[in-house]
């Protein structure tokens, strides 16, 4: 699948919806990007399903280059591939506020896979050590336990 990106102005804000990967071809589509956004951003990463190397590379520059105009940056429904880069690479982020993260609940009792929402003043924990409500499984009921370590999953939330 290539990379899709679309601008809706809502509000005042320049909401980006990015779809695809974030790879070595991201370059060229976000250094086009760049010059269509106002000073309000809000990125949706939900149909972003890998990132590697190169596209971080890639991101960390356009984020680098955003930034230079003091931008109020917001990212929504990130990935668990967004939110992996975000702990372990600060600079991805930059300065963004997230909003939003899916989180990967399984359940070990029928192998049934969900992903779960987590919003900021919703479900969202404060902290990394917060801990989660319990996830009752849709296909069985039983309690579903996220995929990833709460406490390195949402390690973002103490930077």
């Amino acid at each position: 699948m290539g990379i899709s990106i679309q601008i809706v102005q809502k509000d005042g804000w320049d909401h980006v919806n990015y779809a695809g990967p974030i790879d070595a071809e991201a370059e060229v589509h976000l250094s086009q990007l760049l010059p269509k956004l106002g000073k309000q951003v809000v990125f949706n990463f939900k149909n972003v399903d890998s990132v590697n190397s190169c596209g971080v590379r890639s991101w960390i520059n356009f984020m680098r280059d955003l930034q230079k105009d003091q931008r109020s940056i917001i990212f929504e429904e990130c990935t668990g591939e967004i939110v992996m880069q975000i702990n372990m690479i600060p600079s991805f982020k930059g300065n963004a506020e997230i909003r939003s993260v899916y989180g990967c609940y399984v359940c070990d009792e029928c192998g049934h896979e969900e992903d779960i929402l987590f919003e900021a003043g919703k479900n969202l924990p404060e902290n990394p050590d917060a801990g989660l409500e319990p996830v009752k499984c849709s296909a069985c009921g039983a309690e579903m336990e996220l995929e990833e370590m709460e406490e390195e999953y949402f390690a973002f939330l103490a930077a």
